[in-house]
């Protein structure tokens, strides 16, 4: 008797197991303009990649010779431009673009800004399209004010290895921002969206990345949908290596 109500929970455990993961294939590519690709740090990627994600978030460091260089790292170089991959979604039919900048800070955002109103002239691109982000908000209020997206990127350790006092702390600081107005958004990594649900209680964009996440494996959880349901979150970056990560 008691094997076959192991067998029969263990049917109805594999039954319930595949409808959900039924449910998360069915879903996939389903939310492109809340859904982007994470780390598109490529011209090859951008172009694999471009049918199902149009939107991207690509890593940028503003070098000496006043150009954008594409990459996650301030010590290394690919040589890549982010006139590039602008190029090349001009040819794709356009998108939106998440910028990382690593290195905007008050003793270069007037030259950050040149760049990028020559990139939108190049390119035809509207401010609109991207989304600037930097810890540094303060120097994005420029961009603020000039009609970019801007996003204060979240800098903090996990919630779980931080004392309560110092989530807190977390906690007033980002409400200091959400208050001045500098920016439109707040950008964190997912760990942190339920703290701040919970207590930041400011009228203000969130943006985050599961970025060791796949499209199915968001899917699979409830904090996937609670995620792609919460009008607040406008924007989640999503893994998706492909042949040509970087």
């Amino acid at each position: 008797m008691i094997r076959k109500i192991l067998r029969i929970a263990g049917f109805v455990l594999l039954l319930v197991a595949g409808g959900c993961c039924l449910n998360s294939v069915l879903h996939i590519d389903n939310y492109p303009g809340k859904i982007w690709l994470h780390r598109c740090n490529s011209v090859e990627k951008y172009r694999e990649k471009h049918p199902r994600y149009p939107n991207v978030e690509i890593d940028l460091v503003f070098r000496d010779n006043q150009r954008f260089d594409v990459t996650h790292d301030i010590d290394t170089t690919f040589g890549l431009t982010l006139d590039s991959i602008l190029a090349e979604s001009l040819r794709r039919g356009g998108g939106n673009f998440w910028l990382d900048i690593k290195n905007l800070d008050a003793t270069n955002s007037r030259q950050v800004l040149s760049e990028m109103e020559r990139l939108c002239t190049t390119y035809n691109v509207s401010p609109k399209q991207f989304i600037l982000e930097s810890p540094d908000w303060r120097s994005l209020s420029l961009f603020t004010r000039r009609g970019y997206y801007t996003s204060c990127y979240v800098p903090y350790d996990k919630p779980s290895d931080l004392e309560r006092a110092e989530v807190k702390q977390c906690i007033m600081e980002l409400r200091k921002v959400a208050d001045s107005h500098a920016v439109r958004a707040l950008s964190f990594p997912g760990w942190w969206y339920p703290v701040l649900k919970k207590y930041l209680h400011r009228p203000i964009d969130l943006l985050t990345w599961k970025h060791r996440t796949t499209q199915f494996e968001f899917f699979l959880t409830p904090i996937g949908w609670k995620m792609l349901n919460d009008p607040q979150l406008k924007v989640i970056l999503i893994k998706d290596k492909g042949k040509f990560h970087r």
